[in-house]
């Protein structure tokens, strides 16, 4: 990646985690870089840190219980840094194991370094969503 514009560099990570393509995923993440799901259940101990270890969830979590996973941006809110956008976005999918339709609504805060490579992400949801959808 070599734009340092935080909010091409977010829609291009979630456009290549909608199309599942994880290796893709990896080259915009930085090696050190850091996830953080709000609200996350207690099967996802957060936060993840590192590159390996956020694709290594992400294929175990997303790829393995949603089938598939539209995620697309609503809202982009630069910031004043210059490294960081705040975006909303939504969710469209089905859950792999009861092929129940799973929808939900986002706030994403994502930060670049200065090779323009994610470095921070923290996700806000609604759990309640994910919790009916998933059949709990």
């Amino acid at each position: 990646m070599t734009s340092h514009d935080p909010e091409k560099a977010a829609r291009e990570l979630l456009a290549r985690m909608s199309s599942r393509d994880l290796d893709g995923v990896a080259e915009l993440l930085a090696d050190d870089m850091e996830f953080d799901l709000a609200y996350a259940p207690d099967m996802l101990p957060m936060p993840t840190r590192g590159r390996d270890a956020f694709v290594d969830m992400a294929a175990n979590v997303i790829g393995a219980m949603f089938n598939p996973l539209k995620l697309e941006v609503t809202t982009a809110y630069p910031c004043a840094d210059g490294k960081t956008v705040v975006l909303e976005y939504t969710s469209d999918g089905t859950v792999t194991h009861n092929g129940n339709r799973y929808q939900n609504t986002y706030a994403g805060i994502f930060r670049v370094n200065d090779a323009g490579l994610i470095e921070f992400w923290r996700e806000f949801h609604n759990p309640e969503k994910s919790t009916r959808a998933l059949g709990g």
